[in-house]
């Protein structure tokens, strides 16, 4: 597949199968992530372990429910709604002092985030790029568990894991383009 076959053949899957991403794999796709134009500091924090994915998830639609916002509690009532789609890999980016006011920090953990869901793409494996587990990601027990850096804030994640069925080319509209 050559990269803008990757590109249009990404998708954001609802849903991951049960079956774990290899290491081999999971190292090259996050490694791909560190190879974005970044130009400040970026951390990447992979979680795999089961029971943490469980419990970002619990916390997720916890605070989904709670969250004062008439579509987030609907959502997280849906029967069988899981937060983190059921990823087997969940792939948290950080930057020290999180979300600042240039946004600097927020285009670095995007650029790494597309990195690693076409890196995943490329292998065969789902991704989703997620915001809005983060909040989850900032509570405990959760922030202890990630021992991130001192002063590093989340800002995205990407959910990764395989995913039934097969890759194909998206088509998307192109009316919002202009050519100058």
């Amino acid at each position: 597949m050559n990269t803008i076959q990757t590109i249009k053949t990404r998708k954001s899957p609802e849903s991951f199968t049960e079956k774990a991403i290899n290491m081999s794999n999971l190292k090259a796709i996050i490694e791909a992530g560190n190879y974005a134009p970044i130009f400040g500091k970026v951390q990447f924090t992979v979680v795999t372990d089961a029971e943490l994915l469980n419990t970002i998830n619990e916390v997720a639609l916890n605070m989904m429910k709670n969250s004062g916002n008439e579509f987030l509690e609907k959502t997280a009532k849906i029967p069988g709604y899981h937060a983190i789609r059921h990823a087997t890999a969940f792939v948290v980016l950080s930057a020290p002092g999180g979300n600042e006011p240039m946004g600097f920090n927020m285009a670095n953990v995007s650029c790494a985030a597309e990195n690693i869901q076409l890196a995943a793409t490329e292998l065969g494996i789902g991704s989703r790029f997620m915001m809005g587990p983060i909040m989850a990601l900032t509570q405990e027990p959760i922030k202890s568990k990630l021992r991130l850096p001192d002063d590093y804030q989340p800002l995205v994640a990407v959910a990764l894991g395989y995913v039934n069925g097969e890759f194909s080319e998206r088509t998307k509209e192109m009316d919002n383009i202009k050519y100058i």
